[in-house]
This record gives C-alpha cells, structure tokens and sequence, in this order.
C-alpha cells in the first residue's frame, strides 16, 4: 500500500513537472517543439593577409616589396614568387639576422661623405642601408636575377627623410666583381673612381656580406691597388677571419694574415652560427673589421713584389726559412744564394731554425726589402 502511493506521486509530480514545462516554452507547431534561438557570437576581426614581409603567402597581384625585412619567411616567398632558385656555386647565403645586419652597417662607421663598395648585392637589403648613411654605394652583382630584386628594392625605397632618392646614391654594378683571381674587373674600378671622384673628404669603405668563394681574392686585389680601402667591414668564413687578424706564432697564420696585418689593424667583431643565413652554411662566420694604417703601407717598396714574396715563402710555411731563401734566390747549388741568404740571416738577426710562420708582418716587409736587395733585384 505505501509502495503503490509512492509510485502515484511520483507520477503526479512528473505530470505537473510537465504541464508547467509546457506553459513556460516555445508553441508547438507542426513539426514539434522549436529549440529557442541561439545568441549570436561576436565575430573574430579578420586575419591581415600575411606577406612576404611577415614571412606568409603573397599571390601574384599582391606586391613583394616594401619596408627591408629580410628573413628566412621573406626570402622563401620573395623568391618563390618571382621563381627563383638559390645558385650555390656563387655563395649565395643570405644574412636573415636583422639585428646582425645593422651591426654590419654600425661597426662600419659610414659617414656622409663616404664612398662605399659592396660586392654581393644580393636582394639590396644591406644596399638600402648603407645607401641612407653614404654619399655613394657601389654595388656589384653576378646574378642578373637578384640585380633585377634589388634595383626593384631600391626604386620602391623612394626618398629618405631628407628626401633624397635612395636610388640615385647606387651604382649597380652587373657582373663578376673580379676580372681574374689576381685582378678587379676593370667596370667595378672605373665605377669606384668616379664615385671617388665626387668628394674629397669622404673615405672609400668596404662594406659586404662577401660570398666565401670570392672573399680571399676581394680583400687581397682591393689591398694591391694604388688607392686601397681605408676600411673595410665584411662577413666571412670564421676560418678566413681568423687568417686575416692571427697573429705570427698562431695556428691561423698564413700569408694572407701578413699581406693584411702589414698594412692593417683588425678585429673580428662577432662569431656568427650558421643558423643567421639562410640556406645555413656548413661553417661559422664573422665579421671582420680592418682598418688601413698608410704609414705602415708605406714602408712596403713594392706592393706586388712583397705580395708575390710573401706567398712563394708561405708555400713552405713549415720549412725552414734559410732552406726557403736559398731556392728563391738561386738553389742551394748556387753558391752566391747561398751567401745572400746568409747575409740576410745576419742582417736579420734571425737563428737558423726560424720558420716563415714565426715572423710577424712588419719583419717580413723588411725582410723582403733586405732578400731582394741582397740578391740584387
């Protein structure tokens, strides 16, 4: 009996649970209750399309140019939207780093009245800036693909704040910079000497993110010109910035640290990994900073009989010198080399077991004063 009550009122209290349901909702039409009207959402503000800029797609009708951000997201879009493809022949890594990239342009200490060259165009994001801090860029580019991108960089740049046309402060240079391994192609000087010949108070500057390939012959032909940088700032292999400022002694000493340190001062700057290029090289990197000194340059006679002296010596760096010596100036068959060499020796106060690679460059510019006049050339 009281079982039997219970389940009664609880169906009495689903049944009035129902009715009361009922009342309070939405008619029923044909087709059964209506659920009641969702409230609607705020809608999201539309995603800005990305740009090469900001490292997404661009489409065909949307422009790649604008403000300088060269990146890894840049690059790859820039140059998939033109159909370019990265030549590795001709050292073709990129400086993604923008912060490393104004450190470039920083450490050099561009003036207004400066002349400066850059060898490696590239995309013209380092041109575009050295071209707001100097009176002229020149710049040079073997690819005529990347030319195009950079000639097409600097038009969209327009005038600066003092409305100065970024273009015309570059020279762009289309082609090889070097004529040969020993020699600047004779359109890239003639091109420095006009940009030259404009100021008077300015100083000539090398400023480039250089190709490893060409990084060694650039430095070395700029130094043996009759009016050579008075600086020069530049990334490089780390392997060939260590040559270019090691000291006599060091493992890195070779005749590019004599040919450099005989007439320079230098310092590396930074290290810089791989992961700062795009594509990444295999090796570290640096950026050298060399800084002509004229009166030490002065002392050297004759820039190409040192150079040439200078590298037929280091092709027997292990060697002993005196052994070195004799073969240069006759053979040790010949007895008057060998007296030569014995007088330079005693005019040198070097011992018999010195080494090229022991000698610091201000001795070896006097040394190779000292060899030629003493074997009389």
């Amino acid at each position: 009996m009281t079982a039997r009550k219970s389940n009664k009122s609880r169906k009495s209290r689903k049944s009035s649970k129902s009715s009361k349901s009922s009342k309070s909702g939405p008619s029923a039409g044909p087709r059964g209750p209506q659920r009641p009207e969702k409230p609607q959402r705020p809608q999201r503000p539309q995603k800005k399309r990305e740009t090469p800029e900001d490292g997404g797609p661009a489409t065909a009708s949307e422009t790649v140019l604008g403000p300088t951000r060269q990146t890894t997201g840049y690059l790859k879009n820039l140059f998939a939207h033109v159909g370019f493809s990265i030549d590795a022949r001709r050292g073709q890594n990129f400086l993604v780093d923008l912060n490393l990239l104004d450190l470039l342009e920083r450490s050099a200490g561009i003036g207004p009245e400066d002349v400066v060259l850059e060898v490696g165009t590239g995309t013209g994001a380092l041109t575009e800036r050295l071209a707001r801090v100097a009176r002229r860029v020149v710049t040079v580019e073997i690819d005529p693909r990347l030319a195009q991108l950079a000639r097409d960089r600097l038009v969209a740049c327009g005038a600066d704040a003092v409305g100065i046309d970024i273009l015309d402060r570059v020279v762009l240079v289309e082609g090889d910079a070097l004529a040969s391994k020993h020699r600047f192609a004779p359109a890239v000087l003639e091109a420095i000497r006009d940009a030259r010949a404009e100021q008077s108070t300015g100083r000539f500057r090398l400023v480039a993110n250089l190709p490893y390939c060409i990084a060694t012959p650039v430095i070395s032909n700029l130094l043996a010109t009759p009016q050579a940088f008075d600086t020069a700032t530049v990334t490089v292999q780390r392997e060939m910035g260590e040559r270019m400022t090691a000291r006599a002694g060091s493992h890195a000493y070779n005749a590019l640290s004599i040919w450099v340190g005989a007439q320079c001062r230098g310092e590396i700057v930074r290290i810089l990994p791989p992961t700062v290029f795009w594509p990444r090289p295999k090796v570290e990197s640096a950026i050298v900073h060399i800084e002509l000194q004229p009166e030490r340059r002065a002392t050297i006679a004759d820039l190409g009989r040192f150079h040439d002296f200078v590298r037929d010596v280091f092709c027997h760096r292990r060697k002993l010198l005196r052994g070195v010596l004799v073969r240069l100036a006759g053979g040790k068959q010949n007895e008057s080399a060998r007296a030569a060499v014995a007088g330079v020796f005693a005019t040198m106060g070097f011992s018999d077991v010195v080494r090229a690679e022991e000698i610091p460059p201000d001795d070896f510019v006097r040394l190779e004063k000292v060899f030629y006049e003493a074997i009389g050339r």
